[in-house]
């Protein structure tokens, strides 16, 4: 092939210096510049050179790559990380412009971050890219990356964004964050400045970039969403200890006459609720309630409760007329949807005489000297807060020494077995007779004792109050 080429240049050299004599400079020129040494010579250096710049573009990249791998440790914020990954895209990249996509609840893409060479980007609305639409869109949806040579030849490109911001789309590079088959999002960078279109040596680097940047907005994540917690569990321990504050931190105590209680939120916080109030020398009210729904709503709820009912009680006013004066003002202040069963007592120790109201709420069983437990039945009434104008009705009972009332919330009689078997009135009873109870420390206890075995390794369905009394 050399000598080939040798014979063809002494061929074209005798033609072009036919008549001619050309002087030494003349051929030293020509040799020079025909000569097929030379040019090798001269594809090797433009090789070498595009070599060398490729390289050095590759460099360039993974530079990049142990940037943000000490990113990873180097920055706790979020918003701060979110920046610098973008910024690095960018920079190793040398591209116009650049945007970061995080997957939102619905499983779509929603526009975390974008930049421009010139300045950062308006912060308009909320920018979100369906799944599947788009090129970032189709990145998330077949988990590949994506090289746009030409952004306008290539259909899933999306051309009235252009339209909308007078940016003009030339090349794009676009990866999926993905980290332990989790979606994180996508990263994507337009328009590199040294060159009309990015190549497969960008895309290369740029996808090994993606999965440090992936790895490090999932660290992050990561440690958000557990402060985040931590914050919720902070709040709900303050919720809870202001709830508690709502309810009496002793009973009264009276000559011949016992009360105990408990209670057990089935989340952090709940809506059930218990008191005990000694109004006059020879007058007791006391209530037990549960506010609809659980969490801090119903906790909320329960607060404005009890101190509503604190203002309605007052000497000689009976259970009945208690319970429509605190129906009416639950009515005119109440969430919608949200409604209270409560059953309110009167305690009259001079003549062991009880005598209770119910809003809706669950039957009381009495429990007499010999150990035998029944429902005492008490005329119900619809729950407070649904409709006004409601009359209430009054229970007596005479209670003889040793003789309990026992109440309770529903959480109580809805307690569910591993195998989903609920206790029920029937399972009350039976933990309640026949027992010789000394007190109404020990009622509250067996009663308790018994939900949490029957319960056994099951969460709580609902939270649970116990309020028993009695004479002894």
């Amino acid at each position: 092939g050399g000598i080939g080429r040798r014979a063809g240049l002494k061929i074209q050299y005798s033609q072009e210096c036919v008549g001619s004599t050309p002087s030494a400079g003349t051929f030293h020129r020509e040799h020079q510049l025909f000569s097929p040494f030379a040019a090798r010579e001269l594809d090797c250096s433009a090789f070498m050179s595009q070599e060398n710049d490729t390289t050095l573009r590759a460099l360039k990249m993974y530079k990049g790559l142990v940037e943000v791998s000490a990113l990873i440790n180097a920055i706790t914020d979020f918003n701060e990380l979110l920046t610098a990954i973008l910024d690095v895209a960018r920079r190793v990249t040398n591209s116009e412009a650049g945007s970061l996509f995080l997957v939102n609840a619905d499983r779509n893409l929603e526009l975390a971050i974008a930049r421009a060479s010139n300045a950062e980007l308006p912060e308009g609305s909320r920018i979100v890219v369906p799944r599947g639409q788009g090129i970032a869109g189709w990145v998330l949806a077949n988990r590949k990356s994506s090289l746009v040579v030409d952004a306008y030849a290539d259909p899933r490109f999306y051309k009235e964004v252009d339209k909308k911001t007078g940016f003009r789309t030339r090349s794009i590079l676009c990866v999926p964050l993905l980290h332990d088959h989790k979606e994180i999002g996508v990263l994507q960078v337009l328009n590199p400045l040294d060159k009309e279109a990015f190549d497969e040596t960008d895309l290369e680097a740029f996808e090994a970039y993606g999965t440090l940047a992936a790895t490090a907005i999932d660290k992050l994540q990561t440690i958000e969403r557990q402060k985040q917690q931590a914050r919720v569990d902070q709040e709900l321990l303050f919720a809870r200890e202001i709830q508690n504050s709502f309810l009496p931190q002793d009973l009264p105590e009276v000559p011949g006459l016992g009360f105990a209680a408990t209670y057990r939120p089935a989340l952090n916080i709940g809506g059930d609720f218990y008191d005990v109030l000694e109004i006059g020398p020879d007058e007791i009210y006391f209530v037990a309630g549960d506010v609809s729904g659980k969490g801090i709503p119903a906790a909320l709820l329960m607060a404005q409760s009890l101190s509503t009912l604190r203002l309605i009680i007052k000497p000689d006013v009976a259970p009945d007329e208690a319970l429509a004066r605190w129906n009416e003002m639950l009515c005119g202040h109440s969430v919608r949807g949200m409604f209270i069963t409560a059953i309110l007592g009167r305690i009259t120790p001079s003549r062991r005489l009880v005598e209770v109201a119910s809003a809706g709420h669950c039957q009381p069983f009495r429990v007499a000297a010999n150990g035998n437990a029944t429902l005492l039945e008490v005329r119900n009434s619809p729950p407070l807060g649904i409709v006004g104008g409601l009359k209430y009705h009054v229970t007596s009972a005479s209670l003889s020494p040793r003789e309990w009332l026992v109440f309770y919330t529903d959480g109580l009689t809805e307690s569910f077995s591993p195998g989903n078997i609920m206790l029920d009135t029937t399972g009350v009873q039976q933990l309640l007779s026949p027992n010789d109870f000394g007190s109404a420390v020990d009622i509250v206890n067996r009663l308790q004792t018994g939900e949490e075995e029957h319960r056994g390794t099951a969460a709580p369905h609902d939270d649970l109050t116990i309020l028993a009394l009695g004479f002894q």
